[in-house]
């Protein structure tokens, strides 16, 4: 019985985590489409769109606006300008949220924006050998790492080390995710390598 109410606990859970970013995006979506709405309605009057058509054209509207709007704000952060305002907000404003510059490079390594090469996954001696991330080298060349912690992998503590102490890997940081949230388990196939 014991087996089988963990079996429907760990099912639960994993449809709650799975269900859980879907449901973010749908709410920020439609948030975002109730925030466009009244441009949209304007647009179809003077457009004369019939609203009680097949599609909503209210919705379709509030779509097309959010995606230009997407389209644009992707174009300004691509040029000089646009680039030194989000590096001013990262530098000055989003650097009071612990672990916010991990989590963006996380999130862009799973979405392809970026190569994995920002943080590489490194092993590092504390109490044997323990993932880090390589965050900066100072002048001196020791080497400041971020090691994580199980499962968690956005807590952890920030040590600087010498050089030639720390290891290198070619494991990624969606890797090392996965083992510290499975809490080492099936980590055996990432250093087959």
């Amino acid at each position: 019985m014991k087996a089988i109410l963990q079996i429907i606990s760990s099912t639960i859970k994993g449809g709650i985590f799975f269900l859980l970013p879907i449901l973010i995006v749908i709410l920020l979506g439609e948030k975002a489409i109730s925030i466009f709405n009244p441009i949209a309605t304007a647009i179809t009057t003077k457009l004369h769109l019939d609203a009680g058509s097949l599609f909503n054209a209210n919705y379709l509207v509030s779509i097309l606006i959010i995606l230009l709007v997407c389209l644009f704000a992707g174009w300004i952060a691509k040029i000089g300008y646009g680039q030194l305002m989000v590096n001013w907000i990262e530098n000055n404003i989003l650097v009071l949220f612990p672990g916010y510059q991990l989590m963006k490079t996380t999130m862009a390594n799973q979405v392809g924006l970026m190569n994995g090469d920002n943080f590489p996954v490194v092993l590092v001696p504390i109490d044997g050998l323990m993932f880090g991330f390589h965050m900066d080298t100072l002048p001196d060349g020791n080497l400041v790492i971020f090691v994580p912690g199980a499962p968690n992998v956005m807590e952890g503590n920030v040590v600087i080390f010498e050089k030639d102490k720390v290891q290198k890997t070619d494991i990624s940081m969606g890797q090392v995710k996965n083992i510290m949230r499975q809490l080492g388990a099936n980590s055996a196939k990432c250093f087959k390598k």
